[in-house]
């Protein structure tokens, strides 16, 4: 039995990642942000932060996730402080970090349950792709 990585752990407990799905997922994703929230980056930058175990995040780690502008993150991280979901952290190596005020707050758990709800129905529409690492996957099968 193979040791599975730490990328395989972390899709056994947390949402996909973000930079593996499908471009008409991530669009899915975005207009049902638009729709819930107002705007399209905010699902995906919650998701990011549920994922980051320790609940500090900045702007730069979270664009190397998710491939979403550093700054359309910033704006987003900020809005989440005023919403009180984050608290300002301090500046660590030139970055602004965030914490999570309380990880148990709903939320965290709405977000993760609209991310995959939206990857479920997406899924499920005729002629959907599937993840590059789940076709990486298949390929080696």
């Amino acid at each position: 039995m193979n040791t599975p990585t730490a990328k395989e752990l972390a899709s056994r407990f947390f949402p996909p990642r973000l930079d593996e799905l499908p471009p008409e997922v991530l669009h899915a994703l975005r207009e049902h942000s638009k729709r819930m929230f107002g705007n399209q980056d905010r699902l995906e930058v919650a998701v990011a932060i549920t994922r980051v175990e320790l609940g500090r995040v900045n702007a730069t780690d979270l664009h190397n996730e998710i491939k979403v502008a550093t700054n359309r993150i910033r704006s987003q991280l900020l809005v989440m402080v005023e919403l009180e979901l984050l608290r300002p952290a301090g500046v660590e190596n030139g970055k602004r970090i965030f914490e999570r005020c309380n990880k148990n707050d709903p939320f965290w758990k709405f977000a993760v349950h609209e991310f995959e709800t939206v990857l479920k129905e997406t899924r499920e529409l005729p002629g959907a792709s599937r993840p590059a690492a789940a076709r990486s996957r298949s390929k080696i099968s």
